[in-house]
């Protein structure tokens, strides 16, 4: 039987958790950045864990979808709200800043590889169609290739709205186990198929988990929050280490989205169970965690440049450089949170109304 009311309670662990995966993937772009840019590593690459962002965000996804719309599953007549969510949740805010991105690059002054950004690759930017990760990052926006998965993911759960469970739950399944079968070398698909590869990517099994833990959150009757908090902190923690080392060879959901899982049914079940208050701020930047993830690689970039014209012997000092880069960390998270407050939020209450009649 389901624990919860139809009207789903706001789980604010869940938020701060999003603030985290976004603060960890600001810190290993902050890393690759540095190493672009000036040759040199940023704090000892301590944060080359911090790509394991993307498995925790996906993860928390598939959480909150199905906590969110998991009575929607069967119900086509809540498609249109659905995908009305689904859309103003990702495009607006990414097409501004894209576009703002792109505006900048026909400035004469500013350094950009546009070999590639053609108009079928811009096209394709936009919609956030499968595309070569070199161009995303040479010319568009380069995180913008988890936006591609999240919105395949999107279209999984609108088979699951719009067809009868006999019908999409056979389907959903298949692709699971085609999923698995690519992840386990199962089956082989040619490196050069790209479109073969993002559909049965292994990134999708974490948002599979992510639905997992939703799933047994909102049927199960947990008590063991704190303990699965400390196993997802603990087995994180260690492959953290284990990434930095190379001691074994994991792929990244055995290594982060399991403990991703762990740590998100954990917190979840914890705060469900319990009377806690979550920090005002950490909620906060939670909630700016999208804003975040798509400006921080843009003004990292072009901050170190600004620096390095500036103070061209930044690179040989390494007290100087790293402090830079805690700097630029905050920067560019405080940065995200003005887009956030400024702009991302006025573009969700302008369709807000919408969103009511949907």
């Amino acid at each position: 039987m389901n624990n919860h009311p139809k009207s789903k309670k706001r789980l604010y662990t869940i938020q701060v958790l999003r603030g985290v995966a976004a603060i960890l993937i600001v810190l290993v772009h902050c890393n690759l950045i540095f190493n672009q840019n000036y040759e040199q590593d940023f704090f000892f690459r301590i944060f080359n864990f911090g790509g394991s962002g993307v498995d925790f965000f996906f993860v928390l996804s598939g959480f909150i979808m199905l906590y969110i719309h998991q009575h929607d599953i069967g119900h086509k007549n809540k498609i249109q709200s659905f995908l009305f969510k689904r859309f103003t949740r990702i495009y607006p805010i990414y097409w501004l800043i894209l576009s703002l991105k792109l505006s900048l690059n026909l400035l004469p002054s500013y350094e950009a590889d546009i070999n590639q950004r053609n108009i079928v690759e811009v096209i394709k930017a936009f919609l956030l169609l499968p595309q070569d990760r070199n161009i995303l990052s040479d010319s568009f926006l380069g995180v913008s290739w988890t936006l591609s998965f999240e919105l395949l993911f999107y279209l999984v759960f609108t088979l699951l709205i719009i067809l009868p469970r006999k019908f999409s739950y056979p389907i959903v399944f298949a692709w699971l186990l085609m999923t698995i079968s690519n992840f386990m070398d199962v089956i082989n698909i040619p490196e050069e198929s790209l479109l073969l590869n993002f559909l049965f990517n292994s990134y999708n099994l974490e948002f599979a988990l992510g639905c997992c833990a939703a799933y047994l959150f909102s049927t199960r009757k947990i008590n063991l929050g704190m303990p699965l908090i400390f196993l997802g902190a603990f087995l994180y923690t260690f492959s953290a280490v284990n990434s930095y080392y190379g001691i074994i060879k994991l792929s990244t959901i055995i290594s982060f989205g399991i403990p991703s899982t762990f740590l998100v049914l954990g917190c979840a079940s914890w705060e469900n169970r319990n009377n806690i208050q979550i920090p005002n701020w950490l909620v906060y930047i939670g909630d700016a965690s999208y804003s975040i993830y798509l400006v921080h690689g843009f003004i990292i970039n072009n901050l170190t440049k600004i620096v390095l014209k500036i103070y061209p012997a930044i690179t040989q000092d390494i007290l100087s450089l790293n402090i830079l880069g805690f700097l630029l960390v905050f920067v560019a998270t405080f940065i995200g949170c003005i887009f956030y407050t400024y702009i991302e939020k006025p573009l969700f209450l302008i369709f807000k109304p919408k969103l009511a009649k949907a």
